[in-house]
C-alpha cells in the first residue's frame, strides 16, 4: 500500500498552536520527522548504558547515556525522503503544553504514542529517578511565513531531586538532520538544527487496487479523518461466512468523518494520489505516560473510537531496524530495534481473488506495512467483498460506454501515445494477459456484436 500525504503550505505555513504539521529539515529539504517506533527505555539508557546513578554525574556515564538515548531516538524517530508525502508517520500533532502565548512546549504525537509517552519512565534504583514531563521547546530561529525557520530542543534530566546531586540532568539537546538520521546536538548553530513546520489541512491516500472501474485500499490512523475529494466510502468488516463470504458496513461517506484509531477499506473514484484527499480531525489517540513503568517502553495505544465490530486490524510501525548496540561500563550491550507485525500465514490484505473478484488475499513478505489493514483467517475459502464489477467489456476509456473511441484509445496505447496516469485496466480485452493488436479485434467484435 503506498499512501501520500500533503502539507498545505502558504504564506501562513508556520507553527500556530496545537493542530497538525509536518517538520522539514533545513539542510536536507526533502527530509521529514517521521514517527517509527515506541521502543526508548530509560532503564536501559540510564542502568546499563550509564552505568546507574553512580556513573550518571561523570562525563563517561553521561556520554554512554546519550549515545544509548541517541540510539533509541533514531530508532523511534526516523527521517524520511518525503517531499511527495507518502508517509503517515510524518503527519504529527503538534499540542501546546499551555495556553499562554508566551509558552513554546509541545507534546508531539503521532503513530499512537507521543513524545511524552516516549520519555517519561523511572529508573528503579537506591533511588527512583523520574523521567517525566520532558516537552519539545520549539523557537522560532529566523525568517517569518513559509520562510521560517525554528530549532527543536529537549532537556534531558530527571524529574526527581537526589541528595547532593540535585537534578541528574544530560544537558539540553537540539534535534538535528545527521546525514539522514535524526540526533541530538548540544549547539543549534548549525543548518540541519533548522526545520521547516508545514500545516497539514488534507493527506492523500494511493488505492492500490482497482475493481469495476472503482479504486480501492486500506487504512490505519490514529485519528478521525474525514473522506474528502475522489475519497467516497470507508468500510468496516463485520464477519466473514464460511463460504468465504466477507461482509461489510459502512462507516463513513464523502463528507463524513471515520472514527480515529478505525482499521478500515477505502473506496475512491480516482486512482491517482493527489484527488484522494482525507482531512485529519481531533487529536489522535496515543498512550498516556505511566511514571510507574520501570521496565521496558509503554507501547503505542491500540484503542479505537469505533463501537462497532470491526474484523480489520493494523498496525503503526513496520521499522525493521534489526538489533542495535550500545556501549557501556563492562563492553557492548544491545536491544532488539524491531517492531513490526510479520505476515503470517492467516493475514490476508485486500486484492484481486483467483476467480477475479475484489476481496481479501494472502499476505506475502516478511513484514506488513505500517498503517495497512488486513484480517486474520484460518479458513480454506475464497475471500470475497460484496462489491460487483460494473465494468463494461471493452470500455477501455472509462466513459461508460464501448464504441469507436475505445479503439482509439487502445491504439493509442499499444503504439505508446497515452497521457500520464492512463488505467490500462481494461485494455486486455480478449483476456490473454497481453495488450496488442488482438485486442483491437476483439474490441472491434464487441462493438460490432460479433463476439
Amino acid at each position: 500500500m503506498a499512501l501520500a500525504l500533503t502539507g498545505a503550505l502558504n504564506c501562513m505555513a508556520q507553527l500556530n498552536g496545537t493542530g497538525f504539521y509536518r517538520f522539514r529539515n533545513a539542510d536536507r529539504e526533502t527530509d521529514y520527522i517521521s514517527i517509527a517506533n515506541d521502543k526508548f527505555n530509560y532503564t536501559t539508557a540510564i542502568s546499563s548504558a550509564c552505568g546507574g546513578l553512580s556513573q550518571a554525574s561523570s562525563s563517561d556515564g553521561q556520554a554512554r547515556a546519550l549515545e544509548c538515548a541517541g540510539k533509541y531516538l533514531d530508532t523511534d524517530i526516523h527521517l524520511v525522503d518525503n517531499a511527495d508525502c507518502i508517509d503517515p508517520g510524518s503527519v504529527i500533532y503538534a499540542q501546546k503544553r499551555t495556553t499562554n502565548p508566551n509558552n513554546y512546549d509541545y507534546n508531539l504525537i503521532g503513530q499512537g504514542t507521543s513524545l511524552l509517552t516516549l520519555t517519561t519512565g523511572t529508573y528503579p534504583g537506591t533511588v527512583n529517578l523520574k523521567f517525566e514531563d520532558r516537552y519539545v521547546t520549539i523557537d522560532k530561529f529566523s525568517g517569518s511565513g513559509a520562510n521560517t525557520l525554528y530549532t527543536a530542543k529537549i532537556e534531558l534530566k530527571s524529574s526527581t531531586y537526589v541528595l547532593f546531586v540535585g537534578y541528574p540532568n544530560l544537558g539540553t539537546r537540539y534535534l538535528v538532520d545527521d546525514n539522514g538520521k535524526l540526533a541530538i546536538n548540544e549547539s543549534n548553530s548549525a543548518q540541519n538544527a533548522k526545520w521547516y513546520i508545514e500545516p497539514v489541512n488534507h493527506f492523500n491516500v494511493t488505492p492500490e487496487v482497482e475493481f469495476g472501474r472503482k479504486y480501492y485500499t486500506t487504512l490505519y490512523v490514529p485519528f478521525a479523518f474525514e473522506l474528502g475529494n475522489n475519497v467516497a466510502k470507508a468500510y468496516v468488516v463485520t464477519a466473514i461466512a464460511a463460504d468465504g463470504s466477507v461482509q461489510i458496513e459502512e462507516v463513513a461517506a464523502n463528507g463524513e468523518t471515520v472514527p480515529a484509531g478505525t482499521p478500515v477499506i477505502l473506496e475512491c473514484t480516482s486512482n491517482v494520489a493527489a484527488d484522494c484527499q482525507l482531512i485529519p480531525t481531533d487529536a489522535p489517540l496515543f498512550t498516556v505516560p505511566d511514571v510507574s513503568i520501570t521496565t521496558g517502553a509503554p507501547s503505542a495505544s491500540t484503542a479505537t473510537n469505533y463501537t462497532g465490530t470491526n474484523l480489520l486490524k493494523g498496525d503503526y510501525y513496520c521499522n525493521q531496524d534489526g538489533t542495535i548496540t550500545f556501549t557501556r561500563p563492562s563492553g557492548t550491550g544491545s536491544f532488539n530495534a524491531n517492531h513490526y507485525t510479520a505476515s503470517t500465514d492467516n493475514m490476508y490484505i485486500i486484492g484481486i481473488t483467483e476467480s477475479k473478484k475484489l476481496g481479501f488475499v494472502k499476505a506475502t513478505g516478511t513484514a506488513m506495512p505500517a498503517n495497512k489493514a488486513w484480517i486474520e483467517y484460518d479458513g480454506t475459502a475464497e475471500l470475497v467483498l460484496p462489491i460487483e464489477d460494473t465494468t463494461l467489456k471493452g470500455d477501455v476509456n472509462h466513459d461508460g460506454k464501448v464504441d469507436v473511441a475505445d479503439v482509439t484509445t487502445l491504439v493509442d496505447y499499444i503504439l505508446g501515445n497515452t497521457s500520464q496516469g492512463f488505467d490500462a485496466s481494461n485494455c486486455d480485452v480478449n483476456d490473454d494477459t497481453k495488450i496488442d493488436v488482438s485486442d483491437v479485434t476483439s474490441l472491434v467484435d464487441i462493438i460490432l456484436n460479433n463476439n
